[in-house]
C-alpha cells in the first residue's frame, strides 16, 4: 500500500496517468470524417492538377497554330516571304533567273508573236487598203510597246498583285488577330468539374489531339512554304505566259496563268481565316450528356468535346491542304 501510495503522490506518475488517458480517449473518437476530408482534398488536388494540365495542352495548341499565322510567312512582304541567314534570299534568287534567263526568252517569243502579227497584216494588205494597213501597223508597233513594258516589269507586276492581296491580308488581321485564345473553362463542361475518370480521359484525348495540331502545325508550315516558293518560281517565269497574251492562238496560257498566280495569292488569305476561324468554331462546340445523373455523364461529357475537338484539328488539316483548290476554284469561277 505504501508503494502505491508513493506512485500515486509521484508528479511523474500524475503526467504519465493524464497521458495515457488522453491517448487512449483519442482512440475512441470517430475517425472515418478525418479519413474522408483527406480523401476529398486529394481527389480535388489531383483533378486540378489534371484541369490545368488539359487547359494548357488546348490552349498551347491554339498558339501553336497562331504562331504560323500573320506573324509568319503569311504576313510577310513579297521580298521576304522567306527568310534567310546569309546576305542571298529566294526573292533574290528568282529575280536573278527571271533576268538572266527568263526575260530574254520572253522578249524572244514576243518577238515572235510580233512577227507572226506583222505577216498577218501584210497579207491581207493590198493595192487598195494601204491607208488600212498602215493602221494596223501602228496598232502593232503600239501594242509591241506596251507588251513589251510589261514583260520588262513583269516581275514587280507579280509581286504588285502580291501586295494587293497582302492589303487584303492585312485589314483581315486588323479586324479579327491573329486568332483567339481558347477559354476551355467556357468551352468543356468537365473542367469545371471534379471527377477524377473524366478528367484522365480528356487529358488522353488532348495527347492525341495535341499530336494532331502538330501535325496540322507541320502541314500549314509546308503549305505556306510552298506557296511562297510557289510565288518566287512563278514570278521569275512571268515573261513567257505574259508574253503569249499578245497572240490570238496563245492568249489561254497567259490568262491561265494570271488566274494561278493570283489562285497561289488568295490561297494565304485563305490560310490566314482558317486559323483565325479555328479557336472561334471551337468554342462553339457541345459535348453531349446522357442524362443518366451517374458518373459515367462526366464522363461523356469530357470524351465528346474532346472528340470533336479531335475532328475539328483533322478537318483543320484537310481544309490547309485544301486551301489551294479552294483559291483556284475562286479565280477561275467553278
Amino acid at each position: 500500500m505504501r508503494t502505491i501510495k508513493t506512485l500515486t503522490d509521484s508528479r511523474a506518475f500524475a503526467y504519465a496517468f493524464v497521458v495515457t488517458f488522453a491517448a487512449l480517449c483519442t482512440l475512441l473518437l470517430p475517425i472515418q470524417p478525418a479519413w474522408a476530408a483527406i480523401a476529398d482534398d486529394i481527389n480535388a488536388w489531383l483533378c486540378g492538377l489534371l484541369r490545368d494540365c488539359c487547359n494548357w495542352i488546348f490552349s498551347a495548341q491554339v498558339d501553336v497554330l497562331k504562331s504560323i499565322g500573320y506573324s509568319g510567312i503569311l504576313g510577310a512582304d513579297f521580298d521576304h516571304m522567306l527568310e534567310t541567314s546569309g546576305s542571298v534570299s529566294m526573292n533574290d534568287i528568282a529575280y536573278a533567273v527571271w533576268q538572266v534567263a527568263i526575260l530574254p526568252i520572253g522578249c524572244g517569243v514576243l518577238s515572235l508573236v510580233f512577227t507572226i502579227k506583222l505577216i498577218q497584216i501584210s497579207q491581207r494588205m493590198d493595192g487598195n487598203q494601204s491607208l488600212p494597213g498602215v493602221k494596223e501597223v501602228v496598232f502593232l508597233l503600239v501594242f509591241f510597246a506596251v507588251f513589251l513594258f510589261l514583260i520588262q516589269n513583269s516581275f514587280d507586276l507579280m509581286a504588285a498583285i502580291y501586295e494587293v492581296v497582302g492589303l487584303a491580308i492585312d485589314r483581315v488581321e486588323a479586324l479579327f488577330g491573329t486568332g483567339g485564345a481558347l477559354d476551355m473553362a467556357e468551352v468543356s463542361v468537365v473542367t469545371a468539374d471534379d471527377d477524377l475518370p473524366s478528367l484522365l480521359a480528356l487529358l488522353v484525348v488532348a495527347i492525341i489531339s495535341w499530336l494532331v495540331v502538330l501535325i496540322a502545325y507541320i502541314v500549314a508550315l509546308v503549305v505556306c512554304w510552298a506557296r511562297a516558293i510557289q510565288l518566287y518560281v512563278m514570278a521569275a517565269f512571268s515573261p513567257i505566259p505574259l508574253a503569249f497574251l499578245g497572240f490570238d492562238q496563245t492568249r489561254q496560257i497567259g490568262i491561265g496563268y494570271l488566274k494561278s498566280f493570283g489562285a497561289v495569292c488568295i490561297a494565304g488569305l485563305i490560310i490566314l481565316v482558317l486559323l483565325i476561324s479555328f479557336p472561334i468554331i471551337l468554342g462553339g462546340l457541345v459535348s453531349a450528356n446522357p442524362g443518366t445523373g451517374t458518373p459515367i455523364d462526366g464522363i461523356a461529357n469530357g470524351l465528346t468535346y474532346a472528340l470533336q475537338y479531335l475532328a475539328m484539328c483533322i478537318l483543320l488539316i484537310l481544309s490547309l491542304v485544301k486551301s489551294g483548290s479552294w483559291a483556284r476554284e475562286i479565280v477561275s469561277g467553278f
